[in-house]
Order: C-alpha cells, then sequence, then structure tokens
C-alpha cells in the first residue's frame, strides 16, 4: 500500500478526529450489507507502560527557541554566552566598574510557559560548550553529563511575557577581571526541583523582532548596560522514568509506549471495520505542534519482547496533530481482526516517535492519559438473506 504524504495524513487525522465514522467505506454502507454490525465502546487498556527506548540528549543548534525548566522527569538546560565590546560599558572602559546587580530576560514565545513558574538554577559551564555539540554516548546512547558548577538557585519574575531572571553579579565581575576590555559571560539555566514547569524563550536566532535573550547589569551609580547573547541552546537530561498509567510520546530522550487490550472473541468469519484509540492529552504538560508516530505490534517468544511491523497499512505511520482532548486516532484493523480471531496472539503493540536529526532539531513530547478503543466489526449476510 502507498504511504501518504505527510501532509495530507496529518490532514486526514485532524477531519477524523471529530467523526465516529472513521471507516473507509462508512457504517453506514457496513449496515446496508445485510450482516449484524457490532460496536463495543470505551474498551479500557488493561496494561499500559511507558517505554524509554534511546536518550539522545543533543545540543540543539541554529533553532528559535531556548527552553529551561523540568517537565515530565526530563531537566530542560538552557545555555547562553554574552560576548562584550567596550562600547557596552560606561565611559568604554570596565575595569572601574562595580556589579550592583545582573540579570538575564528570557522573552517567552507565544505565551509558552507551562505550570507555574518555579525556581531557576544558575550554574556555570566547566567545559567549552557549542550550539552544535551532543551530549551523548553514540556507541551506547546514554546520556553524558554536562558538567557544570552550580552557583544558586534564584526566583524568576514573569511580566509582560518576559522571564527576568537574576544572576550573580560574580559572573560579570569575573569575567571582567579576566577579560579586560571585551570580557566574555556564560551560565546555564535549569529548573529547580519541585513543582513542573517550561519557559519557552527565544534565541538569538529568533526571527521574531525583539524575542532574543538579553543580558543587562546596573552599575555603581546608576549606569547600565544590556547586551545579547552571541551564543545560546538548550539539551535534555531524563532525571526520572514516566509515571505509571501515563503516557508520554517524546523526541529527543525518545519515549514511548507499549499498550495492550483484552479483547473478545468474534466469529472468524466477521470483519474489523474501525479501530479507534482515544487518549486524554493533557495540554499543560505537553509541548507539541505534531509527533511522527510508529505503530508496531508486540511479538513475545522465550519472555523477550521485540516490535514488529504490523503491516504495509499506511497507517502504521501516522503525523498526529494533538488539537484538543480527547484525542483519536485510526489504528489498523487487520491487526485487531488477527487478535479478536484468535489467529495471532494478543501480546499488544507500541506507539514509538519517529526521531529525525536535522539541524534545527527541537524535543517535542505529548502526555495522554487513559486509552480506550472504540472497535467496530460486521458479520457477514445469513445464508438465503
Amino acid at each position: 500500500m502507498k504511504i501518504l504524504p505527510r501532509h495530507l495524513l496529518a490532514i486526514l487525522l485532524i477531519a477524523g478526529c471529530g467523526t465516529k465514522d472513521p471507516s473507509p467505506v462508512g457504517i453506514d454502507l457496513v449496515n446496508l450489507s445485510g450482516g449484524e454490525v457490532v460496536e463495543l465502546l470505551n474498551v479500557p487498556s488493561a496494561r499500559t507502560a511507558p517505554q524509554l527506548l534511546d536518550i539522545f540528549p543533543s545540543i540543539l543548534g541554529g533553532t528559535e527557541e531556548v527552553l529551561v525548566g523540568r517537565m515530565n522527569g526530563v531537566e530542560y538546560t538552557g545555555v547562553f554566552r554574552v560576548e562584550f565590546a567596550p562600547t557596552d560599558f560606561p565611559g568604554g572602559d570596565a575595569s572601574t566598574l562595580a556589579v550592583d546587580s545582573l540579570f538575564v530576560e528570557l522573552r517567552v514565545l507565544g505565551g509558552l510557559v507551562r505550570g507555574d513558574l518555579g525556581n531557576i538554577i544558575v550554574s556555570l559551564p566547566m567545559e567549552s560548550w557549542s550550539e552544535t555539540r551532543s551530549f551523548v554516548d553514540t556507541t551506547t546512547f546514554r546520556a553524558a553529563r554536562f558538567p557544570r558548577d552550580i552557583l544558586a538557585e534564584v526566583t524568576p519574575t514573569l511580566a509582560d511575557s518576559t522571564v527576568r531572571v537574576p544572576l550573580p553579579t560574580s559572573l560579570l565581575s569575573d569575567a571582567i577581571a579576566l577579560g579586560g576590555r571585551t570580557p566574555a559571560v556564560e551560565f546555564a539555566l535549569s529548573g529547580a526541583e519541585g513543582n513542573d514547569f517550561l519557559v519557552v524563550a527565544g534565541s538569538r536566532e529568533s526571527s521574531l523582532t525583539g524575542k532574543s535573550p538579553v543580558l543587562s547589569a546596573v552599575y555603581a551609580g546608576g549606569a547600565g548596560s544590556s547586551v545579547g547573547t552571541a551564543l545560546d541552546t538548550y539539551y535534555a537530561d531524563r532525571l526520572q522514568e514516566p509515571q505509571p498509567g501515563e503516557v508520554l510520546l517524546q523526541t529527543g530522550i525518545l519515549t514511548g509506549t507499549t499498550m495492550k487490550f483484552e479483547l473478545p472473541s468474534i466469529p472468524e468469519a466477521s470483519t474489523v471495520n474501525v479501530v479507534e484509540l482515544s487518549f486524554d492529552f493533557d495540554f499543560d504538560r505537553s509541548f507539541l505542534t505534531s509527533l511522527r508516530l510508529r505503530i508496531e505490534r508486540l511479538d513475545v517468544a522465550g519472555g523477550d519482547t521485540t516490535r514488529t511491523i504490523t503491516s504495509s497499512n499506511a497507517l502504521n505511520e501516522q503525523v498526529v496533530v494533538p488539537s484538543g482532548s480527547p484525542f483519536l486516532m485510526n489504528l489498523d484493523q487487520l491487526m485487531f481482526h488477527g487478535w479478536m480471531s484468535g489467529q495471532q496472539t494478543n501480546s499488544g503493540f507500541s506507539l514509538t516517535p519517529i526521531f529525525e536529526i536535522t539541524p534545527d532539531l527541537r524535543y517535542e513530547w505529548g502526555l495522554f492519559s487513559n486509552p480506550r478503543l472504540r472497535i467496530v466489526y460486521s458479520l457477514p449476510p445469513a445464508s438465503g438473506s
């Protein structure tokens, strides 16, 4: 079967979310066939388990955004470098200045603050970095921690779509002592322990006017300076596994889910017409425009679980665009017919995000819960009818 283009598949998925009739031929036509039509509603999941796959915590390069905070067991760290010229300082000379206060302003993109804004950890990078470096062991796909020296835990403020983060004044005063007329300041920001929150701020590459980060300093006597970042990026570290019962679908730190439904038996001669999977979608704990998913059958042999492509049906790879809750998606009815008729062993299936490394790589994730199925199958007409 020919795979549909991504944009067309996304349109079809969105169009199907508001209908109770996702069958290619229509339930009305199935009813007219003369056979019995059976509709099973809200079949609950008997098992739902998160599936942490590969870890790929990348420095993400030339994206238009920087993520700071922690969400769903993952810490998002923004890294910044600010380079000063002599003209950035009052009088053109930094050597005689005493720094009274220092803060960075993160300009929020589109009102994207998830959760209640919590404390932020300010740290100092302990080795050189760039916007394209990947902090991962590519032989094992395990995280190689980015070494940082924690300086302070601070309380940011949010006003007029700007998150203002106070910084230790020593960051700039030490840089002036070391860098003379052209000092450079580096620092990292990440979410402190406590409530989950996420700030999505513009990076230096932001195409939106006035959305790039700015470092501001006030010196003794009241004079000040404001300088934009020369480099900035972000990456992610997993702190803990997804919570039981959560369906976390995430790229970057690649997280999928496995699930199994206890299905009734159906007569072998019947046909499964529709299989519709529904979730509750948690908008406040998601950061998602679209996800490309692969749906695979689980085969269990000798206690080992492997993933096997269910068939060449185009629905086994879908671009999903959740726009509300509940979120609906269609599954391959051929796979379920085999399970329900007893022709195949029902070991469940997995949903896995497809992660593609691109120059403008970004992390995305959706948090779902309460998976359930709607199944429609039909029986052939009785003999002589």
